[in-house]
């Protein structure tokens, strides 16, 4: 491959970048539920996919609306994308998400896959 040591070292960090992002979102994927609280009336649940996809879904499994997002790792926070463009930023840790939504408060979703 013909390319300056700059080009080389640049594509090597690049490529470590991307193992070390995709390691990470494998430890973090899974379904994770909401727990009960006050303003928490349904289910609420959030699967993080490996590939950095997944969705959101409120209500029981028969009659719930499920929203298709996209999340990633910054700085030691989840973002979640949702496919409209609104952005859920929240901390993980372990097994399990702290996340503060205008309308419900503070969220605690722990791990169940």
């Amino acid at each position: 491959m013909k390319g300056t040591p700059m080009t080389k070292g640049c594509l090597v960090a690049l490529c470590l970048l991307l193992l070390l992002s995709c390691e990470s979102r494998e430890r973090y994927a899974g379904v994770y539920k909401a727990a009960p609280s006050e303003t928490v009336k349904q289910e609420i649940v959030l699967e993080l996919k490996a590939n950095g996809e997944g969705f959101w879904r409120v209500g029981s499994k028969d009659t719930s609306s499920e929203i298709p997002v996209v999340w990633y790792l910054k700085h030691g926070d989840l973002r979640v994308n949702t496919k409209e463009g609104g952005v859920i930023v929240g901390k993980i840790e372990k097994d399990t998400i702290l996340m503060t939504l205008p309308a419900l408060g503070l969220l605690t979703f722990k791990k169940t896959l």
